[in-house]
């Protein structure tokens, strides 16, 4: 049966949410957890310019396209999810359109043919569901990697198309649109940089062009492709703040403990990467977020080194061989190598399967055209294909439950990699935000047993010993973290906490002193060194720390009723109530903003209301002595005695040192000795 092309529609929509689906039941994890969780510039569309400044400006896009969805959503996971998804189904239908139009420029197969019309719409299929995709469409945080696809597949379509049609006004616009779509792809992810790459290969494969001869003459649209790659090389180096120096840089490797990452070492190791990245999309099997993946130290160590960069140079014998018989095979095989080609600049990991997105087209494409030429047959041909579908479907669906939570990715992760810290260390923080102490102290005591410089490690179980208020521990592991490196901002942070609650005020300023000056953007550092300033009665210096953890976090409801004290002690109570205001506004539940608001009402003289912020406090809760102190000073003022007396005892009771000198004046005023 052929479907025509809505029903075509219909059933990749099916499909995908037969496989995704089960998402959008699935909690924020990982790097979900920096980038929307605690993120305070998506939370807020008056503060999204800050994205610009705070953000590499390459990830721009993506980091807006939280702030929209928290816009809508708020912090519910849901609305995340529904918008990968929906970004899925636009790569899908990129795929469909371009390969397509692939078909049709290579004449692959005769027009009358309906497989012309049927392999286009497969090869959409196979990309919508292959266990590959996973990780870019259910990890909220790669969104980067889709929405890169999707300006990279559009502006490589747009091209195509200019290049094909023969209406000028049709051709123009839709390269200006190719020159919009990459410039939005440059600030989502820097794989858009092998654009004018893949252009030219498009040149030089699909439409007869040749790259080695060639002449301003006759050649004109491979000058402007030239052109139109230095300049976007250009662009690129501007804003990612580097050049090809990167390609010198030796960098500590995160995907195996202890490598250290040479320029020469990183490329070998690439090309085991590249044959990783082939068996993935060929047996998407033991799929992990976190390889434990060694760095190469020679072409025969391991020998795969070379066997990698022997499959590599076949291909490009192959694409060179093929590409004037079998063009529709060649582009595919270059479409791999060029968009494989982005993973040689250095990175401290060195393998990642999100990034296998952009790259599956090319595998897909060319798989699909070589078993068409392989299989004589139509109908058998189709079966197969369908046959794959099923299995990459069921093969993803299994896949995509290891999203569902932290516990479930990580646990997933320590499985396949026992031998690194990194998946012990997201699981002990996912035991920690849980509770469950005892076993996040056990992930972080295997993290650092495999790895004893692993400086975070020590920072996160001091924190457990933190919360279970063994403060000697909990200062000796930041130390530790501060010996193995001096420049981690979070150790002093955390240290300078420990003296706050030690009393040692001068000690936690110098603390968090140094935590600005090693991180300017750490709201909380500011926020309790503020607290600090204040405790010691510098007033100005807290206010000035106070007003800046709230630019940088317009969201901090504790920065805001501190703020709102100290102006409401310089008597600035229209601005001070505004700060408490927002601080309920943004936690309805704080105690101290209603503790607040009420003090200011009762000095006003506005009794009903102060009495009604105060009360609040006690609804929300009622064994904090503080509210039961200042309710009494209320009714103090309002000559209820008996009640005055009964908030003391009770603040009293919870622990409270009430002020001698009103307890004096109590007496006095009620006639009574009690």
């Amino acid at each position: 049966m052929i479907l025509n092309y809505s029903m075509r529609w219909i059933v990749l929509v099916l499909l995908g949410l037969l496989i995704y689906g089960q998402t959008s039941q699935f909690d924020f994890v990982g790097d979900d957890y920096t980038f929307i969780v605690n993120n305070p510039y998506i939370k807020n569309f008056s503060y999204v310019h800050f994205i610009w400044h705070y953000f590499p400006l390459t990830r721009s896009v993506g980091f807006y396209s939280f702030a929209l969805n928290y816009f809508f959503n708020q912090l519910h996971p849901q609305g995340f999810h529904i918008f990968n998804l929906i970004v899925h189904f636009i790569a899908v239908g990129l795929v469909w359109a371009l390969a397509d139009l692939l078909f049709r420029i290579t004449k692959w197969i005769p027009s009358k043919d309906r497989l012309v019309n049927e392999l286009p719409f497969i090869i959409a299929v196979i990309f919508l569901v292959h266990p590959c995709q996973t990780q870019a469409v259910s990890y909220i945080s790669q969104r980067f990697e889709s929405m890169a696809t999707v300006f990279y597949l559009g502006t490589v379509y747009c091209y195509l198309r200019g290049r094909t049609t023969i209406r000028k006004p049709h051709k123009f616009g839709l390269f200006g649109l190719a020159g919009l779509l990459t410039i939005l792809g440059l600030l989502t992810k820097e794989v858009i940089i092998t654009v004018p790459a893949m252009l030219l290969a498009s040149e030089w494969i699909l439409l007869n062009g040749d790259v080695y001869q060639l002449k301003i003459i006759g050649r004109r649209h491979h000058l402007i492709l030239i052109v139109y790659g230095v300049l976007l090389y250009e662009l690129f180096t501007k804003l990612v703040h580097a050049d090809l120096s990167i390609f010198l840089q030796s960098i500590p490797s995160q995907s195996h403990d202890g490598d250290v990452l040479t320029p020469v070492r990183y490329f070998l190791t690439q090309m085991r990467v590249f044959l990783t990245f082939l068996r993935l999309l060929v047996l998407p099997f033991h799929q992990n977020l976190d390889y434990d993946y060694p760095a190469s130290t020679g072409l025969l160590h391991p020998p795969l080194t070379l066997v990698g960069l022997c499959v590599i140079g076949f291909i490009v014998f192959l694409i060179i061989k093929l590409r004037r018989n079998a063009p529709l095979i060649a582009f595919g095989l270059a479409w791999i190598l060029i968009t494989f080609s982005i993973n040689m600049a250095p990175r401290s990991n060195v393998i990642f399967e999100h990034k296998l997105y952009l790259i599956s087209f090319g595998f897909i494409l060319t798989t699909v055209a070589i078993l068409s030429n392989l299989v004589h047959d139509r109908r058998t041909l189709v079966r197969i294909l369908w046959c794959m579908i099923t299995v990459l479907a069921l093969v993803s669906f299994q896949r995509n439950k290891v999203w569902k939570d932290s516990f479930t990715l990580w646990s997933d992760t320590v499985r396949k990699s026992p031998h690194k810290a990194r998946p012990y260390i997201n699981r002990g923080l996912g035991w920690d935000k849980s509770g469950n102490f005892t076993q996040a102290m056990a992930d972080y005591n295997r993290a650092i047993k495999i790895d004893p410089t692993y400086s975070i490690a020590y920072v996160n179980r001091g924190n457990i010993y933190d919360k279970q208020g063994n403060l000697a521990q909990a200062m000796a592991n930041y130390n530790r973290s501060i010996e193995i490196d001096p420049t981690h901002a979070e150790a002093y942070y955390n240290r300078g906490l420990v003296y706050q609650k030690q009393g040692k005020s001068t000690q936690a300023i110098l603390e968090y002193n140094r935590a600005i000056e090693l991180d300017l953007n750490n709201a909380d550092a500011y926020y309790y060194r503020g607290v600090m300033y204040n405790k010691q009665g510098n007033f100005t210096q807290a206010l000035l720390d106070f007003s800046k953890a709230i630019g940088l976090n317009p969201d901090y409801a504790e920065a805001y009723t501190y703020r709102g004290i100290i102006l409401a002690r310089e008597s600035d109570f229209t601005q001070a109530m505004a700060d408490l205001n927002k601080a309920i506004e943004l936690d309805p539940n704080y105690v101290e903003a209603y503790i607040s608001r009420g003090i200011i009402f009762a000095r006003e003289s506005d009794f009903t209301q102060a009495m009604f912020n105060i009360n609040k406090a006690i609804k929300i809760n009622s064994s904090y002595a503080v509210a039961f102190d200042n309710r009494a000073v209320i009714y103090y003022q309002l000559k209820e005695y008996d009640k005055a007396w009964a908030d003391v005892k009770k603040a009293q009771a919870l622990g409270a040192a009430i002020d001698p000198e009103f307890i004096s004046e109590l007496k006095k005023a009620s006639g009574e000795d009690r």
